[in-house]
């Protein structure tokens, strides 16, 4: 067999860590070449004017731009109004408190103080940054410049929105400099962001293998139906699909949405899926709560062929209901992950005995808060696995090994019942 020397350091190159290939390239312009089909396979981006200028390179790029795989889109922003140099200089005094608590944390010298002078230039770097991301939503020029990229990345298979650092974290925000550590979020939640890379996606005609968004909210479903499916069209060949819904805002319209069935039917034509992910968020500190159904988001007795990973969370069901969907998939099912679940009238201590002896699970994951009625008295169940640490790896053990014999749910272990509503 005939390798070309090319060949065996692209062959090197793709055992090297990221950092690594960077260097690789900076050697001379052949190893750039044959480095540049591997550094730039994910790339991460916010809303950032220095990021859209990332993106326009990477696409202008012979061999980069035909080599990405994976895009991933922050949504971390600045937040308008602009705040006064004075508002900055509190901002910078909260910073540093917090660097000197986390150098004392880890007994390491704090890092060098900012002076006046620097902060200044900070600021100046702020209102940059701001007026030019102002100027960029203002213009819609996210949207032109997100399409302008991804009509040159033939080989993009991956998109990932991701707000709070779900589904990723990694890359340092643009915004650091300007000391906005935590970044602000676009509201609604990341649709703005979702709708820009997801319209891109469609006008390049690429059809997409992993789709993870999160947290975004229940808002992206209630367009037109018409530009719903524009967005979502090129969609049905997603082997994963990884979604953390915001239901906290204009609950009943939320729910309204969720029941006319919209977004199961989305998620029915997926009929290559091996991966489903769909968790929804809920307001902790007492606000309005809306619990979606099993049924709203997966179609009674719909099977996939090939479904691996399953994770479902902060949703309404009975048990009966949830042990038909596994049952459906036991033959290809190997990873599960159930978090926060409410049955209504029905109960825990039996589910779990008929998963253990019906499914085959590598890994199980039972985590938050478990609801159910004790069956047939009525009483009420209610376990706090994020609160009880060896109960919850004991649940976890006894769905995956088949030493462990007894259910370790029982009335005697079960939490102070907290009524969801």
């Amino acid at each position: 067999m005939d390798i070309t020397i090319p060949e065996i350091l692209g062959i090197i190159c793709s055992f090297l860590d990221l950092k690594d290939v960077h260097r690789f390239r900076l050697c001379c312009k052949a190893f750039a070449d044959i480095g540049a089909s591997y550094a730039y396979r994910n790339v991460v981006f916010y809303l950032h004017h220095g990021d859209f200028d990332m993106l326009q390179r990477i696409a202008m790029h012979p061999i980069a731009s035909r080599n990405v795989r994976s895009l991933v889109y922050m949504n971390h922003t600045l937040a308008s109004p602009k705040i006064p140099l004075e508002r900055f200089r509190a901002t910078y005094a909260t910073v540093r408190r917090l660097e000197k608590y986390m150098a004392r944390h880890r007994n390491m010298p704090p890092p060098p103080l900012i002076s006046s002078l620097q902060l200044e230039k900070l600021y100046e770097d702020y209102e940059t940054a701001l007026e030019q991301q102002e100027k960029i939503v203002q213009a819609n020029a996210d949207f032109s410049r997100i399409r302008e990229a991804i009509s040159r990345f033939p080989a993009l298979q991956e998109v990932i929105m991701s707000s709070d650092d779900w589904f990723w974290v990694g890359k340092n925000s643009p915004f650091v400099s300007c000391l906005d550590l935590g970044g602000s979020i676009m509201q609604p939640l990341g649709c703005r962001h979702l709708d820009s890379i997801l319209n891109a996606v469609f006008e390049a005609n690429i059809r997409l293998k992993k789709l993870a968004a999160g947290v975004l909210s229940w808002q992206f479903f209630q367009k037109p139906r018409v530009q719903l499916s524009r967005a979502l069209s090129l969609l049905t060949d997603l082997t994963c699909l990884q979604l953390m819904i915001d239901t906290t805002d204009r609950t009943s319209q939320c729910q309204q949405l969720m029941e006319t069935g919209l977004l199961r039917g989305f998620i029915k034509t997926l009929k290559k899926l091996q991966t489903l992910h769909v968790v929804f968020t809920w307001d902790a500190n007492g606000g309005s709560k809306y619990l979606p159904r099993l049924d709203d988001i997966i179609e009674p007795k719909h099977r996939w062929e090939d479904l691996d990973s399953l994770t479902l969370g902060y949703i309404t069901c009975e048990r009966q209901e949830l042990m038909s969907l596994l049952k459906r998939h036991k033959n290809t099912l190997r990873d599960l992950c159930l978090q926060d679940i409410y049955f209504r009238s029905t109960s825990w201590q039996i589910l779990l005995p008929k998963m253990r002896r019906t499914m085959d699970l590598d890994n199980a994951c039972l985590c938050g808060e478990l609801y159910g009625m004790e069956e047939p008295l009525g009483y009420e169940e209610y376990w706090d696995l994020e609160g009880q640490d060896d109960l919850r790896e004991d649940v976890n053990d006894y769905l995956v090994n088949d030493n462990i014999t007894r259910c370790p749910l029982n009335s005697r272990n079960g939490a102070d019942y907290e009524p969801l509503f």
